[in-house]
């Protein structure tokens, strides 16, 4: 009689495994050298009277065993507070009987278990992406450096992630754009725009820039007020009461200079030029954005005809 025998090795590895096709090779050898020196069939002799009467005059000559993997078998600690996966062989019982809880690497267990918290439970075996990321759930409105904060890392940290500060600021507060930008340690350069948006208070328009650039730097602006390409645009639609070169001179820190156009002044019922050259007798003054301009001092002294001509200018 013949009987066939299939001998499955498996080893759970308590340290680290660095080569587990040298330990099946180890295994295999000691096994067919108990197969061709007899000890392997009288040790099963001896382990129980059965065994000993069926092989009896049993004798062992040939085996096929197949190249045995080793088997490391990681499974979820959850025990206490910690997300990590383990392979020290001291797995609940219940594990054990239904041996549906393994996973053949740290990796594999880590994301079937502890996906919401895989930088934790793959520990130095974990590569943690590069990245910004939004920190929520706290009162801070700022973006994380991903390998500075490995500890913090949200579930699914991979669809968060921002390649820089600015990106991730602008795309998860972007109602709080530059505080985020400044308490996540960005500098208030990548943010700048230089474009003018409206001081009311000050009744000027100011460029968004950090206010230590001088010059006409108003800081950063907020993200509810509206920019403008230039000074002049802001000055039109935003402080439309006020002469537009006098809030352009004032806005960008230079001199006033007027357009030499002519306009009524209705408190002299004279015509006056728009300047502010003391040399020239028929400058008035700064052009009211409430006052027509007119292009030669005829066409303006039409409009108070009732003023003799020669009286109508102060020159």
């Amino acid at each position: 009689t013949v009987v066939d025998y299939r001998i499955a090795i498996e080893e759970n590895c308590v340290s680290v495994c660095s080569d587990p096709s040298a330990l099946s090779t180890q295994a295999n050898r000691l096994l067919n050298d108990a197969i061709e020196n007899g000890s392997l069939v009288e040790s099963l002799k001896a382990s129980s009277e059965t065994l000993m009467t069926l092989l009896a005059n049993a004798m062992a000559t040939s085996l096929v065993v197949p190249t045995t993997g080793v088997t490391i078998n990681w499974y979820p600690n959850w025990r206490g507070t910690s997300s990590i996966c383990l392979n020290d062989n001291n797995e609940p019982t219940y594990m054990k009987v239904f041996g549906n809880y393994y996973e053949s690497s740290l990796d594999a267990c880590c994301r079937r278990y502890f996906q919401w918290d895989l930088t934790n439970c793959l520990g130095v075996a974990g590569s943690v992406p590069s990245g910004f990321y939004p920190s929520w759930g706290r009162s801070e409105t700022k973006c994380l450096n991903s390998t500075e904060t490995p500890e913090t890392l949200p579930y699914n940290v991979e669809h968060w992630l921002e390649y820089d500060i600015a990106s991730c600021c602008k795309i998860h507060f972007n109602w709080a754009y530059n505080d985020c930008v400044s308490l996540s340690g960005g500098s208030p350069n990548l943010v700048a725009t230089s474009k003018w948006y409206v001081n009311h208070k000050e009744e000027i328009c100011q460029q968004d820039c950090p206010e230590e650039g001088g010059g006409p730097c108003g800081g950063l602006v907020d993200q509810w007020n509206k920019l403008f390409d230039t000074a002049a645009a802001c000055c039109k639609e935003k402080l439309s009461w006020i002469a537009s070169p006098i809030c352009e001179s004032v806005s960008t820190l230079s001199p006033v200079v007027g357009t030499s156009q002519w306009y009524v002044d209705w408190s002299l019922n004279k015509c006056v030029k728009d300047c502010v050259d003391s040399s020239d007798a028929n400058c008035g003054g700064i052009l009211s954005p409430y006052d027509p301009p007119y292009g030669s001092s005829s066409e303006c002294c039409d409009k108070i005809w009732y003023i003799e001509r020669e009286q109508c200018t102060l020159g």
